[in-house]
C-alpha cells in the first residue's frame, strides 16, 4: 500500500488537517473554526482542550473523506501559532486558558522587561525585544496578576506541542517554537536563563529542545482510539506556523517576499539559505489582524437575530465586488487587536470612518479588505525598505535589476479577489502555491521526514507545486495610489488619539 502523509496546522481561530501523498497531491482536508474568548478589550484567550478537541474532528474527517486505511498514514507532522503559552500540571492538564499571541494585557509587562533588559545590558544591538506577541511578557503577567495558576504549573508548551503531547504523551517542543518565546538563545539553541529570569518564571518549567524534524514516537493508544489513526503513525516534534509555512510556499526566489494571510499576516524576506537547507530570514514584520477583520464581520452581520440567513465568506467578498474601489468614501483600520507592526502600538484600534447612511454591508466588506490590504502594504514598505533600502517597494530599484513579487499563501489567498486586490494595493505580481493552506503542507513534510520518506534537501521539491499568479491591473493600480495616500494620513491622525484614550 502506498504510504502518506498527514499534517496539522493549529491556527490562531482554525485547527486544519490534510493528508498529501509523496507528490504533494493533496488527498483530502478539513478545518474547524476554534472558539477564541474576548473577555476584555485587547484580551484573546482559548482552553487548550478546544484545540484537542479540533484536532480530533479534523483527523476523523480527512480519514473518512479520503477512504485512506489508517496504516497507510506513515508520518504525522505538527504546525502551529506561535507565542500562546500552554501551562500543564503534574497530570498533563491545562491550568487554565492560553493567552494568545494577540492578547495585549501584558504590555506593562513587556515594558518592565524592556528596561530590565536594557539594564543589564542583555538588548540586542541596544534595541527592546520583549513585545506583547511574545510568550516571556505573558507568563510575566501570570507571575504578577496570576501567580496562583503559575504556582500549579509544571511543564510550559507550546500550542502544536500541547497537540503532540496528546497525541504520543511526549513533552518539549522546538527551536522554531522556543524562538518565539523571548527567552530562547537561537545561535546557542538553548534557553536564556538571564531572560527566562526577567519572566519571573521556573527554569524548570522549560521544555526540552528536539529538531523539529526528530521523530517522538508513535500514538498512545488512546490517542489512536480517539483520532481513528493507527497506534503505530510516525509523529514528528513539530515546529511554528512560520517554519511550516516557509517550507511549504517553496524556493523564494531572490527579489521575492514570503506572505503569509491568515487570522494575521505576516511577511518574511529570505536572506539565503542555512547549512541544513532551511531558509534564513531577513527580515520579518507581522500584522495583528487580516483574515480576522473578515471573521469579526462576517460573525457580526450573523448576531443580527432576525432570522436571516448566515452570510460566508465568499459571500462577503462577492458583496465587495460589487462596490467601488474606495468603498464611497469608507475607510477601515484593521487594528481590532492593538497593531504588531511596523511598529508595535497595542493600544491602536480599528475603525470604520466616514461613514454615512449610503454605506451598507458590501461597502463595509470592500471597506475591510482595502482596509486590510493597505496597511499590508504600509508593512511591506517598512520591511522592503530597510532589507533592500534601493527599492522602490512596488517597482525595484534599478540597483538590483527586476521588480520585487511576492508569494502569498494562507486562507485568505483562498479568495481570487481579495488577492486580486491586494496585488492591486501593492503593485506586487503574487503567485500562489497550489497548496494554498502552505503550513498544513510543510507539516506533512516535517512527518515525512520524522518517518524517513522525505529527505530534508529534497522534500520541498518533491512536494510543492505551483498555483495562481495574479497580476496588479494598472488602472485600479493607479486608483489605489491616492486611497492608499488618505489611508496612511487617516492611520497616523488616529494613533495618537487613541495613545491618548
Amino acid at each position: 500500500m502506498a504510504p502518506y502523509l498527514l499534517g496539522i496546522d493549529l491556527g490562531t481561530t482554525t485547527c486544519r488537517c490534510a493528508i498529501f501523498d509523496l507528490a504533494g497531491q493533496e488527498v483530502a482536508s478539513a478545518y474547524r473554526e476554534m472558539p477564541v474568548s474576548y473577555p476584555r478589550p485587547l484580551w484573546a484567550e482559548i482552553a487548550p482542550a478546544a484545540w484537542w478537541r479540533g484536532a480530533v474532528a479534523v483527523i476523523r474527517e480527512v480519514l473518512a473523506k479520503s477512504e485512506i486505511g489508517p496504516a497507510q498514514i506513515a508520518g504525522l507532522g505538527l504546525s502551529g501559532l506561535m507565542h500562546a503559552p500552554v501551562l500543564l500540571d503534574g497530570q498533563g492538564q491545562p491550568v487554565g486558558p492560553a493567552m494568545l499571541w494577540m492578547d495585549q494585557r501584558c504590555a506593562p509587562q513587556g515594558e518592565a522587561m524592556n528596561r530590565e533588559q536594557a539594564a543589564l545590558g542583555l538588548a540586542e544591538g541596544g534595541r527592546p525585544s520583549f513585545s506583547t506577541t511574545l510568550t516571556g511578557p505573558k507568563l510575566r503577567w501570570l507571575a504578577e496578576v496570576q501567580p496562583d495558576i503559575l504556582a500549579r504549573a509544571r511543564h510550559l508548551l507550546l500550542p502544536k506541542d500541547f497537540i503532540r503531547y496528546r497525541l504520543t504523551g511526549q513533552l518539549g517542543s522546538d527551536p522554531s517554537d522556543a524562538g518565539g518565546t523571548g527567552l530562547f538563545d537561537r545561535d546557542k539553541q538553548v534557553w536564556d536563563g538571564q531572560k527566562v529570569a526577567l519572566a519571573r518564571v521556573p527554569a524548570a518549567l522549560l521544555p526540552e529542545i528536539w529538531p523539529s524534524t526528530a521523530a517522538v514516537g508513535s500514538l498512545t493508544a488512546e490517542a489512536a482510539q480517539e483520532t481513528g489513526l493507527a497506534p503505530e503513525t510516525v509523529v514528528a516534534v513539530g515546529g511554528s506556523d512560520t517554519l511550516c509555512t516557509r517550507m511549504g510556499i517553496g524556493p523564494l526566489a531572490g527579489r521575492e517576499v514570503c506572505i503569509y494571510l491568515g487570522t494575521a499576516a505576516w511577511i518574511a524576506l529570505i536572506d539565503g539559505v542555512g547549512a541544513d537547507g532551511r531558509p534564513l530570514m531577513g527580515s520579518f514584520g507581522a500584522t495583528a489582524t487580516t483574515g480576522a477583520a473578515l471573521r469579526w464581520l462576517r460573525d457580526l452581520f450573523q448576531d443580527q437575530g432576525n432570522g436571516a440567513a448566515a452570510i460566508s465568506y465568499d459571500g462577503l467578498t462577492e458583496q465587495a465586488a460589487t462596490i467601488a474601489p474606495g468603498a464611497e468614501g469608507l475607510f477601515f483600520l484593521p487594528h481590532l487587536m492593538g497593531e504588531r507592526g511596523p511598529q508595535p502600538d497595542p493600544l491602536a484600534r480599528g475603525g470604520l470612518i466616514g461613514l454615512t447612511l449610503r454605506h451598507g454591508q458590501a461597502h463595509l466588506a470592500r471597506a475591510t479588505l482595502e482596509g486590510t490590504a493597505f496597511h499590508l502594504r504600509r508593512l511591506l514598505e517598512a520591511r522592503i525598505s530597510s532589507h533592500w533600502p534601493a527599492d522602490d517597494p512596488t517597482a525595484g530599484g534599478p540597483s538590483t535589476g527586476g521588480p520585487i513579487r511576492g508569494a502569498a499563501c494562507g486562507g485568505v489567498a483562498r479568495s481570487p479577489f481579495w488577492m486580486q486586490l491586494l496585488a492591486d494595493v501593492t503593485g506586487l505580481t503574487l503567485r500562489v502555491p497550489a497548496v494554498v493552506e502552505a503550513g498544513v503542507l510543510g507539516a506533512a513534510m516535517l512527518g515525512g521526514m520524522a518517518v524517513g520518506l522525505l529527505s530534508p534537501d529534497g522534500a520541498v521539491a518533491q512536494m510543492v507545486r505551483p498555483g495562481r499568479i495574479y497580476e496588479p491591473v494598472a488602472d485600479l493600480a493607479a486608483q489605489y495610489e491616492g486611497l492608499y495616500a488618505r489611508y496612511c494620513r487617516l492611520d497616523d491622525l488616529l494613533g495618537p488619539w487613541f495613545r491618548d484614550a
